[in-house]
């Protein structure tokens, strides 16, 4: 591996659906544009049984396209709380549950790179607060969609995210409280980070696990085309019928795969599964 009132809720599964069904159709043509200096990087933080966070930044000369995170030796007990993209840098955090743990554990922030002709711009849009609002980020007219990030202001591992689902030229989060007596008083901050111009291939791929009552279930998605030729930009993933209860472990862009891990905090009587989605684009 590289170095929620009855309305709300039925508005939000609404547009989950919408939005499972439109990724697989969204596609952009080929252009001049490309990514060149491509490079995926990462930096971690110290290990220990503190709430952390960790920032890297990209090579000189190259920003950021696309973003993720991941947490070690703590699996259903620590909330990535944040995945926040600058142009040059990817700062990530963890926060632990209210059971919390005493095991030491580390959060890693990771960084895909490139030089996509200095044409990238950061958008982001926060839900209203005091509710577990679906809030949707696009792109000005003409951009489309390299990578995502996310923030819960406030929420302290009493919420997690539930989506992050990437589009063509927008990306759409909802968060949800742990528990429905949980207060509300936080925020979720959702990030896009558009280009000007659509590098070649670029297309969004996903992959979903299978249904169970697993407590933890990993999944991964490729990069699928041109000859094996596409790459990782940006990463997105969504967790079914979790109500809450499930968290991510990791979202890691690698080259051409984006690995994806969620688990449950305590044991679940339902079913439920994860998608991963990939944003991926000809290297060159």
């Amino acid at each position: 591996m590289p170095v929620a009132t009855r309305r709300t809720r039925a508005a939000a599964v609404s547009l989950f659906i919408a939005l499972s069904a439109v990724t697989m159709t969204v596609r952009a043509g080929a252009s001049s544009a490309d990514i060149p200096d491509y490079e995926i990087v990462s930096d971690r933080s110290d290990s220990n049984s503190n709430d952390k966070g960790a920032d890297v930044t990209c090579p000189h000369g190259t920003r950021v396209v696309g973003a993720g995170a991941e947490i070690t030796g703590a699996s259903g007990t620590v909330v990535i709380d944040e995945v926040i993209p600058t142009t040059y840098t990817v700062s990530a955090y963890g926060v632990e549950t209210d059971e919390g743990t005493s095991a030491s554990w580390d959060i890693r922030a990771w960084a895909v790179c490139g030089d996509p002709d200095e044409s990238t711009r950061i958008r982001s849009r926060s839900a209203p607060p005091n509710g577990q609002i679906p809030v949707t980020v696009t792109c000005d007219p003409g951009e489309f969609l390299l990578g995502t990030g996310y923030q819960l202001e406030g929420a302290r591992g009493t919420a997690s995210l539930v989506y992050l689902i990437p589009q063509l030229n927008s990306v759409s989060g909802h968060a949800a409280n742990r528990y429905p007596a949980t207060s509300t008083d936080w925020t979720l901050r959702v990030f896009a980070i558009c280009a000007e111009d659509p590098p070649p291939g670029l297309w969004i791929y996903s992959a979903t696990s299978p249904v169970s009552t697993s407590g933890s279930k990993p999944i991964d998605t490729d990069c699928r085309g041109a000859d094996d030729r596409q790459v990782v930009l940006g990463t997105g993933f969504s967790i079914h019928d979790g109500g809450g209860e499930v968290t991510l472990d990791y979202l890691i862009p690698t080259n051409d795969t984006v690995l994806t891990r969620a688990t449950a905090m305590e044991p679940l009587n339902r079913y439920w599964s994860v998608t991963a989605y990939a944003i991926c684009a000809w290297e060159d």
